[in-house]
């Protein structure tokens, strides 16, 4: 459980920048180790003061905005994420309390910060950057198995972390 306010934070968002990435790779403009090099710049951010953390951001959003294919990609990228916050609320507005509260639970009793993204990718692949970002696939998610999958990644993250 929860030992003192604030003990533990877990948000999820759908990056627009780095999605980019993950939709380049899919459509064969960039390979596994160009996303992982693009990906640790990403996560780079978080060693950042706040303010830092935010110009980092608008610093990758320019970095993909000047790329030849980002018109390509937003064709794809706003009805793609508008379908994911639909499937989002729709699991929320679902979700029975009790489920709700035993995840909520669960993540408390870890402990952990963590930072999900999801991105265009099936679901199962992710990659996690200690100490708490997992970047996961979200395509193909069945309702109950998105929470199942953030806690997984939450214990990976919290085990990788006491191994150091």
């Amino acid at each position: 459980m929860q030992t003192e306010p604030g003990s533990f934070s877990w948000s999820e968002d759908f990056d627009e920048s780095l999605n980019f990435w993950f939709w380049l790779r899919r459509t064969e403009g960039i390979d596994d180790a160009t996303l992982l090099e693009r990906l640790n710049e990403w996560a780079d951010q978080d060693s950042f003061s706040a303010q830092r953390q935010q110009e980092a951001l608008f610093e990758h959003h320019v970095q993909v905005r000047g790329h030849e294919r980002w018109s390509e990609y937003l064709r794809t990228w706003q009805p793609w994420k508008r379908l994911q916050v639909e499937r989002q609320i729709e699991e929320i507005r679902a979700q029975k309390p009790d489920h709700a509260r035993a995840h909520y639970n669960a993540m408390a009793a870890l402990g952990v910060k963590l930072r999900v993204q999801w991105v265009m990718a099936p679901f199962g692949e992710r990659w996690l950057v200690p100490p708490d970002l997992a970047v996961m696939g979200v395509e193909g998610a069945a309702t109950e198995s998105r929470p199942q999958a953030v806690l997984e990644a939450a214990r990976a993250l919290a085990d990788s972390s006491s191994a150091c």
